[in-house]
């Protein structure tokens, strides 16, 4: 039996174009090759705990992923805790507080400019300078792009903005160090964050693990449309005939389709698109793409242990941030974020969840010892967002008519910049890959 639309993977990418395909009634087959759905954003099972395969944060400005939870009816209050921006840096070194900013809920611009006027971190010659610099930055468009270090010096901004704010902002969202990552994308990110409502800089930290704050509600959604997940499921190959994509080659079973819509990580679409020549260019650029690491660190402390905020950045230290899971009904569980490229890489287990319990010992002297610690890698966690990129980037569309790419490596317009690696991104690349069948679809 032919199938109207294939889709190859269940990371939050597929199931957003499966979510969106199902309700216009347009049913979907969708292939994943692990055992699980959600792809790297998803809840793992591990010495007895519930956790994610990641932490992971969402901001308000995610308003086609927001959508899309309302859309397969999760009610946001029940999935995620929602506060005004409140970013808070402390030095490991000094063990001093390096920089506190609070936006106030004031219709933009006015949120920033009572935030940075409010802002105890800096000197009132640092706020004028920040404010009337910042402003500009961010109106002046990156006809060429620069790394964000050269793009922010230029600007003339103070030191401390840069160094205690705008540049752990840039690794957290790029998950690209700043002195490789892409002034155009960070532009575009702090443009939608903070040239928009007011309620677009808040954070959004997930009360549910990763699986059930979305993919496994896709999964019903799809379901209950007439379409179907179908997990341990992997795509062997693309097959195409006469200028056509007949269906996709599972393990022993041929499934034809009138469409598929390829929603693997880059490197997974690389291998599949080589094998042809109408695809083998868009397959030498995914082949130069690079990608950057996340290990996020669990450590369980008693129950009483806390901090004074849901999340706190750290500077100095291996540590970048540090994630209360008291949020998600898990009291004393601690989650170090450590995102990009470095010397920790190298480090075991072992080494690596011992540094970080040593570094929050600092921090946090009367805190006993962590009663265990659990070390998750990501090892491919995110696209490199460096300058350049989107010159490797491919479109959504491919030589061969009735096959799509969607992913949050993906270009979907050449007049922008592209967002970085973030589930928003990913999200947003489902939704419009499967409007553009909806609209060919009579």
């Amino acid at each position: 039996m032919e199938k109207s639309v294939c889709i190859i993977g269940a990371g939050w990418a597929g199931l957003a174009a499966a979510v969106e395909l199902s309700r216009h009634n347009i049913p979907v087959s969708v292939y994943e090759s692990a055992p699980q759905i959600g792809g790297r954003a998803r809840g793992v099972q591990t010495q007895g705990k519930q956790i994610d395969n990641g932490q992971h944060l969402l901001i308000g400005a995610y308003q086609q992923t927001l959508a899309l939870l309302k859309t397969t009816g999760i009610n946001e209050a029940d999935v995620l805790y929602r506060y005004p921006q409140k970013l808070q840096l402390i030095d490991l070194q000094s063990h001093q507080k390096a920089f506190d900013l609070s936006l106030p809920r004031l219709p933009a611009p006015l949120h920033l400019l009572f935030g940075i006027l409010n802002c105890r971190s800096l000197n009132s010659k640092e706020k004028i300078s920040a404010l009337l610099r910042f402003n500009a930055l961010l109106k002046k468009p990156v006809n060429k792009d620069i790394s964000v270090n050269k793009w922010l010096t230029q600007a003339g901004l103070p030191e401390k903005f840069i160094h205690h704010l705008l540049q752990p902002l840039c690794l957290a969202a790029m998950t690209t160090h700043p002195q490789q990552a892409s002034a155009k994308s960070f532009q575009y990110v702090l443009q939608k964050t903070f040239f928009a409502p007011a309620s677009h800089t808040d954070l959004l930290i997930p009360k549910v693990n990763l699986s059930q704050l979305f993919p496994l509600a896709a999964k019903a959604c799809i379901e209950n449309h007439g379409g179907e997940v179908l997990t341990s499921s992997p795509c062997r190959k693309l097959v195409y005939d006469n200028h056509q994509l007949r269906g996709i080659e599972l393990d022993n079973q041929f499934v034809s389709a009138q469409q598929v819509i390829l929603a693997t990580p880059p490197w997974a679409a690389q291998k599949l698109l080589g094998d042809y020549p109408a695809t083998q260019a868009i397959a030498e650029k995914l082949k130069q793409l690079e990608y950057e690491p996340v290990i996020t660190v669990y450590l369980q402390y008693p129950e009483n242990i806390a901090l004074n905020q849901p999340m706190l950045g750290v500077l100095n230290a291996t540590t970048q941030w540090l994630f209360d899971r008291r949020i998600c009904w898990q009291p004393g569980l601690m989650a170090a974020v450590i995102s990009a490229r470095g010397e920790h890489e190298q480090w075991d287990n072992k080494t690596l969840g011992q540094h970080i319990s040593r570094e929050l010992a600092s921090l946090f002297p009367h805190w006993p010892e962590a009663e265990s610690i659990q070390v998750i890698r990501e090892k491919r966690a995110t696209l490199q967002c460096h300058v350049g990129v989107d010159g490797l980037r491919p479109g959504p569309d491919t030589p061969i008519p009735n096959l799509y790419l969607c992913g949050d490596y993906v270009l979907y317009e050449n007049n922008r910049p592209s967002l970085p690696s973030t589930l928003e991104a990913a999200v947003e690349s489902g939704v419009k890959c499967a409007q553009r069948i909806i609209q060919e679809t009579p």
